[in-house]
């Protein structure tokens, strides 16, 4: 007679692995742009700590990266990570960094001048973040977005990446 095991996660263990491997993903997407890692390293707990209060609370929207030309304001490029519930049921937990990196070679360079800001867009009423305040997005009007599909699996949940380039 075999035995077969499973394992359930609890919500709060999903979200800390989907805030893990999102910032995981800009992380790497912000190295390997050649963008500075200061900022990203500096304030990354203060990432963390909004994206998973807001994940919990199922305010979560989208998390996105905008890189811009400092000198005009003006989206060069914008990489986003939904969240949403997956209807095919439990995904396990994984992550696709490689597909990640495929597109983002595959989008071009940016130019060296370039800044970046980390954004979230939540939906109304979400909890108040110590670090976080409201803004605007830039204009992706003049951008084409590109969709990779999804690249991070928690449990019944799904994060689909996508850029604008």
């Amino acid at each position: 007679m075999s035995t077969a095991f499973t394992h359930t996660f609890s919500f709060a263990q999903v979200c800390a692995y989907a805030t893990d491997k999102m910032l995981l993903s800009l992380g790497n997407i912000i190295r390997d742009s050649d963008l500075p890692m200061e900022t990203f390293t500096k304030y990354r707990s203060t990432y963390e700590r909004g994206i998973k209060t807001w994940l919990l609370s199922g305010h979560f929207e989208l998390l996105m990266l905008e890189v811009y030309d400092p000198s005009t304001e003006r989206l060069i490029r914008r990489w986003d990570f939904d969240w949403s519930p997956d209807g095919n049921g439990e995904l396990g937990l994984w992550c696709n960094p490689e597909e990640i990196k495929y597109h983002l070679l595959k989008s071009g360079k940016i130019p060296s001048k370039c800044s970046y800001v980390i954004k979230v867009h939540t939906k109304p009423n979400e909890p108040a973040v110590d670090g976080w305040t409201k803004c605007d997005l830039r204009s992706t009007s003049h951008l084409s977005q590109h969709s990779l599909g999804t690249t991070i699996g928690a449990s019944s949940y799904r994060s689909r990446t996508s850029y604008w380039s």
